[in-house]
């Protein structure tokens, strides 16, 4: 069976989809990447807005108008939330939700039996011989490995405690051989996932334990966290940086700088802890790239509180800031709230919000001008080499055209900002048999 993976939303939900291409490509069906040549479409939806709900629908619907006779799995958190609307959509032959997700390959055989291996296929040397992920869909430079799910806070505005359940961590031995079979399989990164990484618990280990144990027992060359909860930040993390194994990334959420929202919201922090505590991280970690997401436009948020908001994100300077117009959903706290925001005046906000994001991060990219940074060199796209550094920085370089840096950690130095990053020039090619352009 050919299959083509689509993924919608978060890092946890890829690190799913990688996982779910690699079990049927080890049982022998076929990754592909486009939609026309494929038998089966899986969709790892999202829920999370409205807007996100609206492209799951969009996503699983597109299957069979632009291949008839494609089937369509449809899968992830909007699957779990409405799932008899999920199953009424054109187009869509099987809904999975989350709790069902890890079985999704045998209810693919029971539901198509005319895609299901027989008993002899494939052969064991067959087996052998897919062994490792396939690239074709997802690339091979960084994988995702998911540490844990679900959600126990309760955030006023989030659906996820109701589609993920409540929060579980998966044992440690296992995550710390997945990461040494992506080593293998000749990853350079892994990225560590999952709603809250935080809040990972497994027989009293935390996750400062699990990523001491992925930096003495795994030879991957990078290890990347997301999802860290800022309530939940464990501080010996901090003492772990000083591999530079540990890319200098820490994403956490801040939602509003205003406390009034933050307490509306059920944030179990104020502006002023989440302030102290990125500054306790950058003075441990120079050079660290903190990023955080923002939602503009919770009812009840006055002009007041939104001006304190944008001034906090100003102030605190991050790296990235994801910016998210609020996005009522059904079932959350939220929803029921008073004083709503007029949608006009929610878009005028995001733009502006946008607008301060953007410059701090001009400002961090433009502090590593002149710099020698680290690159994983992903891929080459018109006439640069492409790539990220430990600390988030896209980074495009111009090569002679037969040197392959792909799946490559090299240096360069920081010439000048782009649009999206920075450009830089290559240095030290003399290892590679060529000159710089």
């Amino acid at each position: 069976m050919r299959v083509c993976f689509t993924n919608l939303g978060c890092k946890l939900n890829q690190a799913e989809l990688e996982t779910l291409a690699r079990e049927f490509h080890r049982a022998g069906h076929r990754v592909v990447a486009t939609l026309e040549e494929a038998d089966l479409h899986v969709v790892n939806s999202c829920t999370v807005t409205h807007r996100a709900a609206r492209d799951s629908r969009k996503v699983a619907r597109r299957g069979r108008r632009r291949a008839p006779g494609l089937k369509t799995v449809l899968t992830g958190c909007y699957a779990t939330g409405s799932p008899e609307e999920a199953a009424a959509l054109a187009g869509v032959d099987l809904v999975v939700p989350n709790r069902d997700k890890e079985g999704l390959l045998e209810q693919v055989h029971a539901a198509f039996p005319e895609w299901a291996p027989s008993p002899e296929i494939p052969t064991l040397k067959a087996l052998e011989a897919l062994d490792g992920p396939p690239v074709l869909a997802f690339g091979n430079t960084r994988a995702l490995v998911k540490i844990e799910d679900g959600c126990n806070v309760g955030c006023a505005f989030c659906i996820i405690p109701s589609t993920r359940g409540r929060q579980r961590s998966r044992p440690l031995p296992g995550i710390v051989e997945e990461v040494r079979s992506m080593a293998a399989a000749g990853f350079r990164e892994v990225v560590v996932t999952g709603v809250q990484i935080s809040h990972y618990r497994w027989q009293g280990r935390r996750l400062a334990d699990l990523v001491a144990a992925l930096l003495a027992e795994t030879s991957i060359p990078r290890i990347r966290l997301t999802s860290i909860a800022p309530w939940a930040f464990d501080r010996r993390l901090l003492e772990l940086w000083a591999d530079r194994r540990l890319c200098r990334h820490v994403h956490m959420s801040l939602q509003s700088g205003s406390d009034r929202t933050l307490a509306r919201m059920r944030r179990p922090y104020g502006s002023r802890a989440y302030g102290e505590l990125v500054a306790e991280i950058r003075a441990a970690v120079p050079g660290v790239a903190v990023t955080t997401d923002v939602i503009v436009g919770f009812p009840g948020e006055t002009a007041e509180e939104f001006e304190e908001s944008r001034d906090f994100v100003a102030a605190t300077g991050f790296a990235r800031t994801h910016v998210f117009p609020y996005s009522p959903r059904p079932g959350t706290e939220a929803a029921d709230l008073p004083d709503p925001v007029r949608p006009a005046e929610i878009k005028a906000r995001t733009a502006a919000m946008i607008e301060s994001a953007a410059a701090a991060e001009r400002c961090f990219r433009a502090s590593h001008r002149g710099e020698r940074v680290s690159v994983l060199w992903e891929e080459r796209r018109d006439g640069r080499w492409h790539g990220l550094t430990d600390n988030y920085l896209r980074v495009t370089a111009a090569a002679p055209s037969g040197l392959d840096l792909a799946n490559v950690v090299s240096e360069a130095r920081v010439v000048d900002l782009s649009e999206a990053g920075v450009r830089a020039e290559l240095t030290g090619l003399e290892g590679w048999g060529a000159s710089a352009p």
